[in-house]
């Protein structure tokens, strides 16, 4: 039996990148107040981390907030830089997944992760929801593992980003929602897309991730994703999608739920 036998179809809509700038910030906002966002996680090494969690907890307290685990990008890492050497060397991380090292020390994986779950709980006051993983650098097979670990000793659910990684996770007695999907992203986001996914949605629960955000100057500099996710939070205000939801069955839920 699954965990999500109760309720047939249950749909976690999170937002990736939450405190990366404060025009992101304001646009999942947007998209949880008027449309079908329920969750979103925080990259705690960003800028705009401490006030965007102010704001969700003054403007949004029932949104589900996780932490986006990051090990790209760029920036200084959460750890002292002489602690995680292979990680950040020169005490930064590399910019893309693809850029990591083929083995990394597990110490510093864990070292840095529970870093960031140290910096969300100062910020938030409270443990993260959920995990997942900026760039999906868990379906490194060095950091899969101590995510896993970390994610059983903290009882936080976790992305599984992978048919097969969640198949994994399961097996490490890590919760996952049921499946993933991120072909809302890029020029795939839009109404026809999002009603496909939501109409041929199964039993159980799914992921659906999405990247809502106003395309501020810091997001523009920062990312070669910025005035797509403008249109991302029309789509996801739209009261169409509410509609096919509700025709459809479907329970909205935060990871919290999960």
């Amino acid at each position: 039996m699954r965990e999500n036998e109760s309720v047939a179809k249950r749909l976690i809509v999170n937002a990736d990148d939450f405190g990366r700038s404060a025009g992101v910030n304001e646009g999942v906002l947007a998209a949880h107040a008027g449309g079908i966002v329920t969750s979103s996680t925080v990259m705690v090494l960003e800028p705009s981390a401490a006030r965007g969690i102010r704001e969700a907890a003054e403007k949004a307290p029932r949104i589900s907030l996780g932490l986006h685990f990051t090990l790209t990008g760029g920036g200084a890492p959460a750890s002292a830089a002489r602690d995680v050497p292979t990680l950040a060397p020169g005490g930064v991380f590399p910019r893309r997944r693809e850029d990591l090292p083929e083995v990394l020390p597990a110490d510093e994986v864990r070292r840095e992760l529970e870093a960031q779950i140290g910096v969300f709980q100062v910020l938030a006051r409270k443990l993260p929801s959920h995990l997942d993983c900026h760039h999906h650098v868990s379906l490194h097979p060095s950091v899969e593992p101590v995510v896993a670990a970390v994610a059983r000793k903290y009882s936080l659910p976790v992305r599984g980003a992978t048919p097969d990684a969640l198949a994994r996770l399961r097996a490490a007695g890590v919760r996952t929602p049921d499946r993933f999907v991120d072909r809302f992203y890029g020029e795939s986001a839009g109404f026809e897309t999002l009603a496909e996914i939501l109409e041929s949605l199964p039993e159980g629960t799914t992921e659906l991730m999405c990247h809502p955000g106003r395309a501020d100057e810091r997001l523009r500099a920062t990312s070669t994703y910025a005035a797509e996710r403008e249109g991302e939070i029309e789509v996801l205000c739209d009261p169409a999608v509410r509609k096919i939801l509700r025709d459809g069955g479907v329970k909205l839920i935060g990871y919290d739920a999960l």
